[in-house]
């Protein structure tokens, strides 16, 4: 078990397995926390006021200050600054809190939902209306924001207990744009060391755009005299009708682009003898890579290397639904290039049991051991100790705009593309 999960494991005789707290920070903690936040961001909205932006005021209907803080002030700011969120992050107290450790994190309930100040949330939920200003699962969905950028919270229209649907929750909101960018980086940064195989990082388009890529690396390489062969390992969507993530691996022959030497595809969801997608998958590959009648289609190439480890829908609570597919296949993805350039023979000629086998034993956040999977309760808690690091991550590289920089892992470090840092 890691040192994350380890540190925020349910107390010891706790009633529900879903219950998410911390063992060490309390609500009286975050609560003086978020105050002190607020009252920053309040204060800077002051300053930025008095420096003679009076005129936003008039504009947001009020002549009074301090009410205009607390309301529209926040937003004005950022209709009117296109910095605005590199301005607030150069603020250390509002930094400090932006960027804190998930252990100064409290979490409410059994909904993993961190308890945020107000004027952490609006900034969040205000900052995602703005491309490439998301910071990934802490802002709510713009049908949930007031005008304020305050999250509204669901009502029964006949009194009774609010609906609960996917994305209310911090634990249930999708993976936006911003979050695969950042997983993106970490699959190209655990792909730069050398291989005895080439291996390609595709992370373009939905899957049938990353099968195209791969076909086109290939007949650029092998237009260049390559013979040796290639491989791709793809971390996308299914497509723009299916938001699910999956992961695939492909050896390539440079000197026969049109049919994959090797094609692994694996799937988080099994709910069944063979995954849900199984056929439409085929479909692409036949589309990408069509064969000359009468012969073998490309896709009875196809191997199938998925893993059960999402619960989606089965029986549990909405607020506990699992839709962490793209950390998953992220994870899979890393495992798989870890295990290439551990042993190229196997990926090319090893039984799709072992290499899948080999995979899991390299996802430690997951598996306890090869093929044995961590409990559900371990696991979901992994997810959310990840999607609050994905939002540090996008925060950080906010920070860092301006530089060629790739934000890692805040537990492993980070360092510049060009002039790689290993973390101490």
């Amino acid at each position: 078990m890691t040192k994350e999960s380890s540190a925020l494991l349910p107390p010891k005789n706790s009633v529900t397995p879903f219950k998410f707290q911390h063992t060490d920070y309390t609500l009286e903690q975050a609560q003086t926390a978020n105050d002190a936040f607020d009252q920053a961001v309040k204060q800077f909205l002051r300053d930025w006021i008095e420096q003679g932006t009076v005129s936003t005021k008039s504009l947001e209907g009020t002549g009074d200050t301090e009410e205009f803080i607390d309301h529209g002030a926040l937003r004005s700011f950022f209709k009117h600054r296109e910095d605005a969120f590199e301005r607030l992050l150069e603020q250390e107290p509002i930094a400090r809190h932006l960027l804190r450790p998930i252990d100064e994190v409290y979490f409410q309930g059994d909904a993993y939902e961190p308890l945020l100040a107000k004027y952490e949330r609006r900034i969040y939920n205000i900052a995602a209306h703005r491309e490439n200003l998301e910071v990934p699962f802490r802002y709510s969905p713009f049908s949930r924001q007031g005008d304020h950028g305050d999250t509204l919270q669901p009502a029964d229209p006949n009194g009774g207990p609010p609906s609960e649907d996917i994305g209310v929750y911090f634990g249930t909101r999708r993976t936006d744009s911003t979050a695969l960018t950042i997983l993106a980086h970490q699959l190209r940064w655990e792909a730069m060391a050398p291989s005895e195989l080439p291996i390609h990082v595709i992370t373009e388009g939905y899957m049938d755009d990353s099968l195209r890529r791969v076909r086109a690396i290939t007949e650029q390489v092998g237009q260049e005299g390559t013979t040796q062969l290639q491989c791709f390992v793809i971390q996308r969507r299914h497509a723009a009708d299916d938001r699910h993530l999956g992961a695939a691996l492909l050896i390539m022959n440079p000197q026969r682009p049109a049919l994959p030497q090797r094609i692994i595809f694996c799937d988080t969801l099994r709910v069944g003898p063979q995954p849900p997608w199984w056929d439409k998958f085929k479909q692409k590959i036949d589309t990408v890579f069509p064969q000359p009648a009468g012969d073998t289609p490309a896709s009875e190439r196809v191997e199938d290397g998925g893993v059960k480890l999402q619960r989606l829908h089965d029986g549990v609570p909405v607020r506990h639904q699992d839709i962490d597919c793209a950390f998953y296949t992220a994870s899979m993805g890393r495992a798989l290039i870890q295990l290439v350039k551990a042993d190229a023979n196997l990926i090319l000629q090893g039984s799709i049991e072992t290499i899948v086998s080999q995979m899991t034993e390299r996802m430690p956040e997951y598996y306890e051991q090869r093929n044995e999977p961590k409990e559900p309760a371990v696991v979901r808690q992994v997810n959310v100790i990840r999607r609050w690091n994905t939002g540090w991550q996008a925060l950080k590289n906010m920070m860092q705009n301006g530089l060629d920089f790739v934000c890692m892992d805040p537990s492993a470090g980070y360092g510049y593309r060009n002039n790689p840092i290993t973390p101490a």
